[in-house]
């Protein structure tokens, strides 16, 4: 499944040059070449993912490949006949579906290799044995209850809030690089995509799939949906499909994963503060067409890498370092919407630095309150702040 989502990524971005003259080029894409390159690198990735996946196998390179390749096609040509016979964003919608099963077609196939487990194997192995409890029941039944409602709930959302505008003549790119909102989207971006991944991980943690299998899942979850929204986007007249949003929507994917495997960047937090511009509170006068929504108002948004100091420095030195303040860089922008007559304008960027403090390290042990604390984390308390640019700024208590 893995290997599916990188190589699908690969093909599209492969074939883009092609279907839409370029990479970073803003233009009318020929659909059927893209669509190509996305089944052709799925296919390919998923069968050389399949194949390289587990420990020591009986079976051969060469048979794990053929294998696997045989076992994707199979999956693929059978949920892609599937999915062809529905329309508009519903075929968008189960995209995802197509890579699902090519994984679960490669997998059919490499069943009759056996397998030497590997000491993570055998790790996730006794994991599931001991979830197996009676009493987890209502758990995994939550857990899956979760991830079916939560998938249908943001997928609605998008479709009447994000999706009701003036459909494109045709399927196209738009890059948005450096443009009037400075990038402030592509932190919405990676947070959603590590939100997206954490959320879904623990999800499925609760229902028995060991930890460092359910950190995969969640990424390739996350990316499945952040992957259809951008898909669907280029089918709309006010956004396009957009290759940075993909690349960030990844890296927050790909964050989270980094998180479970590497100790030190435990310590950071991907936090978020929002506060209603005068834009937004005016968005549906005359002349702003309502514009920005809450979703789109970048300049009150404000992504933070929230940074445990005390858990990086040497243990000498962590008695000179409260646990509870930690440090945090930020990013936001100035108004890219004139609050006054809606029109564009180019924001500037903002650079932040401020001392906040930890929720997970307020008093109190009770299981519920620790995993309020632990959701609190990721949402900024107001704190003293310093704003290096545009211009030089102090904040008591910026939020």
């Amino acid at each position: 499944m893995v290997g599916g989502v990188v190589g699908g990524f690969s093909g599209i971005v492969a074939s883009l040059p092609q279907g839409c003259g370029g990479v970073f080029s803003d233009r009318i894409c020929d659909v059927n070449t893209v669509a190509k390159g996305f089944g052709v690198g799925s296919v390919i990735g998923s069968a050389f993912g399949a194949a390289r996946s587990g420990g020591v196998s009986s079976c051969g390179p060469a048979e794990r490949f053929g294998r696997s390749l045989i076992g994707t096609l199979v999956g693929g040509g059978i949920s892609v006949a599937g999915v062809s016979q529905t329309h508009g964003n519903l075929r968008i919608g189960l995209t995802p579906l197509v890579q699902l099963a090519e994984g679960v077609g490669a997998a059919a196939m490499l069943s009759g290799c056996s397998w030497t487990p590997t000491r993570a194997d055998s790790a996730a192995l006794r994991f599931s044995q001991e979830c197996q409890n009676p009493s987890r029941g209502l758990a995994r039944a939550a857990a899956a209850l979760g991830l079916t409602g939560g998938y249908a709930g943001l997928y609605l959302y998008f479709h009447h809030a994000w999706w009701s505008g003036t459909p494109a003549p045709k399927w196209f790119v738009e890059n948005d690089w450096d443009k009037e909102e400075r990038d402030a989207d592509k932190f919405g971006h990676l947070f959603g995509g590590y939100q997206l991944t954490r959320l879904t991980s623990e999800l499925l943690a609760a229902g028995c799939i060991p930890p460092s299998r359910a950190i995969l899942w969640g990424a390739l979850y996350a990316y499945a949906f952040q992957f259809q929204i951008e898909e669907w986007d280029g089918t709309q007249q006010l956004y396009g499909f957009n290759p940075s949003d993909l690349i960030a929507d990844a890296a927050g994917a790909l964050f989270a994963v980094a998180q479970q495997h590497t100790k030190s960047l435990q310590y950071i937090k991907p936090v978020w503060s929002y506060r209603p511009t005068e834009a937004y509170r005016r968005r549906n006068l005359p002349g702003h067409g309502g514009q920005p929504r809450a979703t789109t108002d970048y300049s009150g948004q404000t992504y933070w890498f929230s940074t445990d100091v005390h858990g990086l420095i040497p243990d000498r030195a962590k008695p000179f370092w409260p646990s509870l303040v930690r440090v945090s860089p930020g990013y936001s922008i100035t108004d890219y919407v004139d609050p006054v007559t809606g029109g564009a304008l180019r924001a500037k960027r903002k650079i932040l630095l401020s001392l906040d403090i930890d929720p997970e390290k307020l008093p109190g042990d009770n299981k519920v309150w620790r995993t309020i604390k632990r959701e609190l984390a990721f949402f900024r308390i107001p704190g003293p702040t310093l704003q290096l640019t545009p211009t030089r700024k102090f904040f008591p208590t910026y939020y």
